[in-house]
């Protein structure tokens, strides 16, 4: 039991904090408890297609072909590319990571992965609407430097992680 609640701490801790709480304001922690299922319930649905399109990749994708693609045979471009698709990804990023496990799991490039969460600040179906507001210079500027930062970030991280001798759990 001690094991259980030493692997599983974050979740054991939220519990016994809303019990606490749920003690000296019953009403509002109620409320947010509630709030919380919607939401949970609300996001399912994308996190079970997102489980099972990591179960699909991890099946059908031999570590060869992503490690064409998105390992070290794919270069600098590959960052790049990966930049770019990063943009094109909807909903809550910490859906994805099921998804992001199972591409380093296969031999990708931890750069591919941290050039794809940091170009995750783009959402390119929502650009048409920026430009409404703020303008096509000031989007398209904001758009080139985040894809700037997210390789940056993707070649960052990997230089760092490879020293500490990272592996994704």
């Amino acid at each position: 039991m001690k094991e259980y609640i030493k692997k599983h701490l974050f979740e054991f801790s939220t519990f016994v904090f809303t019990g606490v709480l749920f003690v000296f304001y019953p009403a509002k922690t109620l409320a947010a408890v509630e709030e919380g299922t919607i939401l949970l319930l609300r996001m399912l649905p994308m996190f079970l297609c997102v489980v099972f399109f990591s179960s699909f990749l991890a099946l059908f994708l031999s570590p060869k072909t992503i490690q064409k693609y998105l390992g070290k045979e794919s270069g600098f471009w590959g960052i790049v590319i990966a930049a770019v698709l990063g943009t094109v990804i909807v909903g809550p990023l910490w859906i994805l990571f099921p998804l992001f496990e199972t591409l380093l799991k296969k031999g990708a490039r931890i750069s591919i992965v941290g050039a794809m969460v940091g170009a995750f600040a783009i959402k390119t179906p929502w650009i048409p609407y920026a430009i409404s507001f703020l303008g096509v210079k000031f989007i398209l500027i904001s758009v080139v430097l985040i894809l700037g930062y997210a390789v940056i970030e993707g070649l960052l991280m990997e230089k760092i992680l490879l020293k500490v001798n990272y592996q994704p759990k």
